[in-house]
């Protein structure tokens, strides 16, 4: 018999094909009822009778034990690494709210990764509880180096993160006292930019969202639409859709297209406008010239602002390194718009833009200093994007110079920090000599500090002096790069590791559109608060990538999870989750 042939042995294990189906309810996110359903018992039973298939009530213990096992496997990688991370707020469909934690790093191999650690209900958004709430997962989890924390622009963040501070500067968990804590989710000022400007420009977005629903509002309006599209050269099928009103990227694909068909919709518009909509009042619309220049102008911007979100929220490839050159791109282009007197319209749309974008990155001095250092450890741009970027605002060589210091004594103090780490604490001059020896220590400490400056400045300058990276090299990669010259730079690798595990977003790239809720769907709302986060946080690790140092979790630290799960009557919800079993 062939290879492709050969017998292989099989013995059945109950116990593996309950896990499976474990597996499967969680990935598919499939109600708990499911396996009970006829069709699917019947169809487990034709693929292996001896299958016991549990009962719903079963599956909700088996999925709270997987939960166990992944979290002890998480634990066991991140408890020795220094983290980033995002906090973010959802809402059930009965109004639950819940925050969600998830801890961003580079494994051994130098591949991103992301794990969701904590979804918990909260029952106030004041900053100082959200702040206790996200000390208590941190303890329970026990991260004790982070690097920052990346939060949205909300007012009671900032709380939380002044009492993460205030709790965290005793343990020596902080970089520098907190400096590089608190990062704001660039996305999220990206999105609270374009709102504000979305609403300055709601009549003229209306008017022509309105002209779309005109055309869709019969077949034979459709039909008639795409014959005066043929007739302009266009698709017989041409079509556009309208947008979503919490997600600013429909709107913007709603214009980018509308404004194609401009001249098709002019023919079309004569009636509907006289006409009321369903509260009396007269529809906004038909767009005249000027909202078309305005649709014209903001679409201009919001390409620039979409390219951008898209990069900044990638998820599977560092994003920190991207976000000085993002924002100084975005300002040259706003700028160059505001000075162009050829186009009014674009100028005028440019110069509120300009006070927005202000309003959060005005002052260099304010920002989170790893925006810099980050940039500065791509080998493609070390201090070069730096000057160049403060050149083309106006700043003088003296400027540029001070400022390249102040990046380059940040990144020599970070050195200094991660060395005194790799020397297990940097130690501590004894006291024992009674006072008779103190002159020398302090002559032997100074000694010491010299001979350290001088090899941080062999390794930050040898990294600075040495061959900047061609950009045109298409098969860059930055991961990669520092991967391959961790031994050429072993403490300013260390450095890059951290800082490029630091995301731009608070969440994914799919949602970060959204000017809206982040809602918990309806099968999982009906559950309790701790099956929810059962099933989010083991959802979110069994479709993520294996760590390259991943270590399986012993029987002793599985055993320990469930003492301290059993200790904190977590087991309770399983049967509170019964209260719903008609439902879920």
């Amino acid at each position: 018999m062939g290879q492709g042939n050969a017998l292989v042995s099989h013995i059945f294990s109950q116990k593996k094909c309950e896990l499976k189906l474990t597996r499967y309810v969680v990935i598919d996110e499939v109600s708990f009822r499911d396996v009970e359903g006829n069709g699917f018992v019947a169809l487990l039973h034709k693929l292996h009778p001896r299958f016991r298939i549990p009962d719903r009530k079963k599956i909700s213990g088996l999925v709270y034990d997987l939960f166990l096992v992944e979290k002890a496997k998480i634990r066991s990688v991140i408890v020795e690494q220094r983290v980033s991370i995002t906090t973010d707020t959802w809402t059930s469909i009965q109004n639950i709210n819940y925050m969600v934690v998830t801890v961003h790093f580079l494994d051994g191999d130098w591949k991103p990764h992301k794990r969701i650690i904590n979804f918990t209900k909260i029952t106030s958004h004041n900053g100082e509880e959200i702040g206790k709430m996200v000390e208590v997962c941190l303890r329970e989890w026990g991260i004790e180096k982070f690097f920052s924390i990346v939060v949205n622009n909300a007012s009671s963040n900032n709380a939380a993160i002044d009492y993460l501070k205030r709790r965290m500067k005793s343990e020596n968990s902080l970089l520098f006292e907190g400096k590089y804590l608190h990062m704001r989710c660039v996305c999220h000022i990206l999105n609270l930019i374009v709102k504000d400007e979305l609403k300055e420009l709601d009549s003229s977005i209306k008017a022509i969202k309105n002209s779309i629903i005109f055309i869709y509002s019969s077949p034979s309006r459709l039909n008639k639409f795409r014959e005066f599209a043929v007739l302009a050269k266009f698709s017989i099928t041409s079509t556009i859709s309208t947008d979503v009103k919490t997600r600013w990227n429909s709107t913007y694909k709603m214009l980018e297209v509308a404004l194609k068909y401009r001249r098709v919709f002019e023919r079309m518009f004569i009636n509907y406008f006289h006409e009321e909509d369903e509260n009396c009042k007269k529809r906004l619309g038909p767009p005249i010239a000027d909202d078309w220049e305005n649709a014209k102008a903001f679409v201009h911007f919001l390409q620039k602002f979409y390219d951008a979100t898209l990069e900044l929220s990638a998820s599977k490839s560092p994003t920190s390194q991207l976000i000085y050159q993002s924002l100084i791109a975005l300002q040259l282009e706003i700028e160059r718009k505001r000075l162009d007197v050829s186009d009014p319209t674009l100028k005028k749309v440019a110069h509120a833009m300009k006070l927005k974008i202000d309003k959060y990155w005005a002052n260099w001095d304010n920002m989170n200093p790893s925006i810099f250092i980050d940039n500065v450890l791509d080998p493609r741009n070390k201090f070069q994007m730096i000057k160049v970027s403060i050149k083309k605002f106006g700043g003088t060589a003296t400027r540029i110079q001070e400022f390249v210091n102040k990046v380059k004594l940040e990144l020599v103090n970070l050195w200094m920090d991660m060395q005194l780490e790799c020397d297990d604490g940097g130690g501590g001059t004894s006291s024992a000599g009674g006072g008779l020896c103190d002159e020398l220590f302090d002559d032997v400490d100074v000694r010491n500090e010299e001979e350290q400056l001088l090899e941080i400045s062999n390794e930050v300058d040898k990294y600075l002096a040495d061959e900047i990276e061609k950009r045109s090299n298409q098969y860059f990669n930055l991961l990669e790069w520092w991967k391959g010259n961790e031994n050429r730079y072993p403490i300013i690798s260390i450095i890059a590791k951290d800082i490029f595990a630091i995301p731009s977003s608070t969440v994914a790239n799919e949602a970060t559109f959204n000017l809206g809720k982040r809602v918990v769907d309806p099968f999982r709302s009906c559950l309790s608060p701790k099956m929810v986060e059962a099933l989010v946080c083991t959802s979110d690790s069994l479709r993520a990538e294996d760590f390259s140092f991943w270590k399986d979790p012993t029987d002793d630290d599985i055993k320990l999870y469930k003492e301290i799960e059993e200790i904190k009557k977590s087991k309770s919800f399983f049967y509170l989750s019964l209260n719903v079993y008609n439902f879920c």
